[in-house]
């Protein structure tokens, strides 16, 4: 069995130590940080060392100690690709310098941005203005899911921009199944970016079993980890934020339990997402200031990980 999905809730750790984790956004060890770093995770959250370790030690799988080949699947996407070449990776800038700081410099060539936040939130604008840094270096892009003419006119003073971007619309859920299916059986795909604009509305309205929910979701990871280690494909996906409802103690609670709190997450959680080379990134308008937004980066964690950014319009 694969420990990395393995809940925080059923590790030997105190509750007060799981709710300050589940405020940090940590669900499943999957989402810790990359497995060297026990002491940063208790001077950052203010945890106990014991408790950090134990989170350090279950997320070990043999091809993680020393010595090994193996990478962790936490580790950074530029520190992942970095192990396979010396070469210094490319990366493509967001245009928001404060995401791209996040980021490390840019999106990596290979890597897969998840961007999820409520309407308003410039999640849409930050997609676009990746896809333009694609197109200004002639590199393909195959977007889905968005107006072919918001893009027209958002890279009309581009030459020769509009025969690099191809459109799909897969605006249920059986063609985005359809279109993974396709991505995933075809080597030969041609395009440098695959854009996906707003990927939690297919399920919006699904009637879905939790099971059959979840063998979706994996196969949408498969599908995006085969473009992004195989055919170096980078990838970037916007997604809407739900409100969950957590007890004090970080479990999941309702509208009558007492101390219970709404906290927004990505509508999809993390499942779809293959760890290692992924970057999560939440935005949301900054609370009673309309001309600004904050930026958090969910995945991988470091310190400093919330930065704020005025609010394209």
């Amino acid at each position: 069995m694969d420990t990395r999905s393995q809940l925080l809730s059923s590790l030997p750790i105190s509750p007060s130590t799981l709710a300050a984790l589940t405020k940090a956004g940590y669900e499943t060890i999957d989402d810790l940080p990359q497995s060297n770093s026990a002491n940063q995770l208790t001077d950052v959250l203010k945890i106990p060392l014991e408790a950090s370790t134990t989170l350090y030690s279950s997320s070990q799988r043999p091809g993680d100690i020393e010595g090994s080949s193996g990478l962790p699947s936490t580790q950074s996407a530029a520190a992942l690709m970095g192990s396979k070449s010396k070469q210094k990776q490319r990366t493509f800038a967001t245009r928001c310098s404060q995401i791209d700081a996040l980021l490390g410099g840019g999106l990596p060539e290979g890597g897969i941005l998840e961007l999820s936040g409520p309407p308003g939130s410039s999640k849409e604008r930050i997609l676009l203005n990746v896809l333009r840094s694609f197109v200004e270096t002639n590199r393909s892009v195959l977007f889905d899911m968005c107006d072919p003419r918001i893009i027209d006119e958002y890279i009309k003073d581009i030459p020769s921009a509009r025969r690099l971007i191809s459109y799909v619309k897969a605006g249920d859920l059986e063609k985005l199944m359809v279109l993974m299916y396709n991505l995933s059986s075809h080597i030969d795909n041609t395009f440098e970016l695959l854009a996906i604009s707003c990927i939690t509305f297919p399920f919006q309205n699904a009637q879905l079993s939790n099971s059959a929910k979840n063998n979706l979701l994996e196969k949408i990871k498969q599908t995006l980890a085969r473009l992004s280690n195989a055919q170096n494909v980078t990838i970037v996906i916007t997604s809407q934020l739900v409100t969950k409802l957590l007890n004090v103690d970080g479990t999941t609670g309702n509208f009558d339990s007492v101390g219970a709190k709404g906290v927004m997450v990505p509508q999809l959680g993390h499942a779809y997402l293959p760890s290692g080379k992924t970057f999560r990134v939440s935005v949301a308008l900054d609370g009673p200031n309309p001309n600004t937004a904050f930026v958090r980066l969910l995945a991988p964690f470091k310190p400093g990980n919330f930065k704020i950014l005025p609010v394209a319009r």
